[in-house]
């Protein structure tokens, strides 16, 4: 299985679910909150994006219509309509091969539907007037936030390294709109960890990283840094060494969001 199917699959268990509940009833829990949101149907291997002059891609895209699903790229289809109310559909996928760093990147396309009781707070915008994060208020879920913005919600959780409706905390800057040049660390472990690699450590710096991101705190960056990270990130460890060296919080923000 090449990298991308991996994480792809690790980051979207619940796509597992979804393959079953097509032949079986629906189960309880989570499963039974997303029963308006059918799961995705991924491809076994990615296929060119669709295009009017592409037969094969254009046959695929009519039996996604059929289904009531549309074609985001990566292999990777939705339901046209979207989780809650929505009339689109977006997807975080992250993805990397061989030596380059993994990346998130959005498939699909951000609609805010508007604030709502669980997911009411502000808004980022990119450069260009794009839907880029958004921050968490008091009793936010992200199945909510998923459903404001047209996204899947365990792609943003897994992206941002939060696990659960109640994993996210107020104060909270949650990427919705991966930039696909900044690396992504997974949140268990380094990419290349030899086996037996501790993870609890590891996810602790990765916390305490975010942290003083979030509010700026170079210092407690750079000790974290050196104490720990520097000796386990890899062939990442010299974009976030010059992204510290050079005060760049931006990018320290995106890397470990």
């Amino acid at each position: 299985m090449n990298r991308t199917a991996k994480v792809t699959a690790a980051v979207s268990a619940l796509a597992i679910v979804g393959l079953v509940a097509l032949a079986a009833p629906a189960v309880a829990g989570t499963v039974t909150e997303l029963a308006s949101w059918p799961m995705f149907r991924a491809q076994a291997e990615p296929k060119a994006d669709p295009t009017p002059t592409n037969g094969h891609a254009a046959g695929a895209r009519a039996a996604d219509e059929k289904d009531g699903l549309v074609y985001l790229g990566d292999g990777i289809s939705r339901p046209a309509g979207g989780p809650g109310n929505c009339t689109t559909s977006a997807f975080i996928n992250i993805t990397g091969s061989g030596n380059s760093p993994s990346y998130g990147k959005l498939l699909g396309e951000l609609t805010d539907m508007g604030a709502t009781e669980y997911a009411g707070g502000p808004v980022g915008y990119t450069a260009d007037g794009l839907i880029e994060t958004y921050t968490v208020q008091p009793n936010d879920s992200l199945i909510s936030i998923g459903e404001r913005f047209c996204v899947d919600y365990v792609t943003v959780g897994s992206y941002n390294h939060r696990f659960g409706s109640t994993a996210i905390q107020p104060g909270d800057v949650l990427v919705l709109r991966p930039d696909p040049s900044v690396p992504w660390f997974d949140y268990s472990s380094p990419r290349d960890a030899p086996g037996g690699f501790v993870t609890a450590p590891y996810r602790e710096a990765i916390g305490k990283m975010r942290t003083a991101a979030l509010h700026g705190d170079l210092v407690a960056a750079r000790d974290v840094w050196d104490s720990y990270l520097r000796d386990v990130m890899g062939p990442t460890a010299a974009v976030v060494g010059q992204a510290i060296s050079d005060g760049d919080l931006t990018l320290l923000r995106k890397m470990f969001p």
